[in-house]
């Protein structure tokens, strides 16, 4: 009887390290999936809110034993450090410091002990705004352990002002938050997605250890990471079948992306990159929509080279890319990709 529980347990220690290493060379290790959320049960704006029923739902399945939430600034540590995160790592953010977090999402998220990074810009935190939260009630929810991320100061399209006038925002945010905070926040996340590589590199400059945008895709060692992707939830997208699929999806893993910056000049861009492993190739999917919907396109498949041809031109304002393909593991890999015209 000791003999077979011996064999049993070598059994499982082996097979556990072929899953580990068979997911490793399928570029998995480091997947994390990072949800972005606004505002909480105010139905007066709906594309920027979840219902309460929505989001109960979302905590209830986030708290399942398959699933790690983790901080986002334990998950970018993570693969900066090159070290290893668990299966179906999850993280969780809220932009802009509605009231909402305060009074409806915070006391479930703290019941749950699921950790947040709230990201503020700056020039709505004052006096008598009864729409946002106010710096005394900040640094509480910073003292019960949420972690504080910048937005900015303004909120504008960073993308459309000169390098002076992002510099400006940068030092204005900055100073404020020394001086309500004792610190300056290492995690940045862009107003509605928008970047280029102009602002990357202040961003760089100026320490922060990341920037996130708002464009659908799964974070893994590939990701550049002054342009981490996140799932938007609201209420046309917050419904739980959609979560539970995008919980349970891995990075795709691409290399040399181009246009290499999102703020597109030449139109239509053309638009390519390499996979780290070569048979996710042939099932890739990819598709380009901008405010006109669905762009036709043309897919070109080269080996672990995928290279993309756009129809027509894009339409001013901001395009997203989507890439899916399936794993030999079964899972679902997704890169995403914003553009800005």
């Amino acid at each position: 009887m000791r003999l077979s529980k011996f064999y049993l347990l070598v059994i499982n220690i082996f097979f556990l390290f072929v899953f580990i290493n068979t997911a490793i060379a399928n570029n998995i290790k480091n997947s994390a999936v990072v949800f972005m959320y606004h505002k909480f049960d105010i139905a007066k704006y709906p594309s920027t809110n979840v219902t309460l029923e929505q989001f109960n739902s979302h905590l209830e399945e986030f708290s399942k034993p398959k699933y790690t939430v983790l901080s986002l600034e334990y998950i970018v540590d993570t693969i900066i450090n090159d070290g290893q995160l668990p299966h179906n790592a999850i993280g969780i953010s809220v932009d802009d410091a509605d009231k909402s977090f305060l009074t409806t999402a915070w006391p479930k998220l703290k019941e749950k002990g699921l950790p947040v990074t709230l990201f503020i810009n700056t020039s709505t935190i004052v006096k008598n705004n009864k729409n946002y939260l106010s710096w005394n009630q900040i640094r509480n929810l910073k003292n019960e352990g949420v972690d504080i991320g910048a937005h900015s100061h303004t909120h504008n399209h960073l993308t459309e002002f000169s390098i002076e006038e992002i510099i400006k925002e940068i030092k204005l945010s900055n100073k404020i938050f020394l001086k309500e905070l004792g610190e300056i926040p290492s995690l940045f996340a862009y107003p509605y997605g928008e970047s280029d590589n102009r602002i990357m590199k202040l961003l760089k400059e100026y320490k922060f250890k990341v920037a996130f945008g708002q464009h659908s895709g799964v974070i893994n060692e590939t990701s550049n990471l002054y342009y981490l992707p996140r799932f938007s939830l609201n209420e046309s997208y917050g419904n739980i079948d959609r979560v539970k699929f995008i919980s349970n999806t891995k990075g795709l893993g691409i290399y040399d992306f181009i246009p290499n910056d999102p703020h597109v000049f030449n139109n239509p861009p053309f638009i390519g990159f390499s996979l780290l492993d070569a048979k996710l190739a042939p099932k890739i999917d990819c598709f380009v929509f901008d405010s006109k919907g669905q762009v036709e396109s043309e897919i070109f498949k080269f080996n672990e080279r995928i290279e993309i041809r756009l129809k027509r031109k894009l339409n001013k304002g901001r395009s997203r890319l989507n890439c899916t393909s399936k794993d030999n593991l079964g899972n679902w890999r997704w890169f995403g990709h914003q553009f800005y015209l």
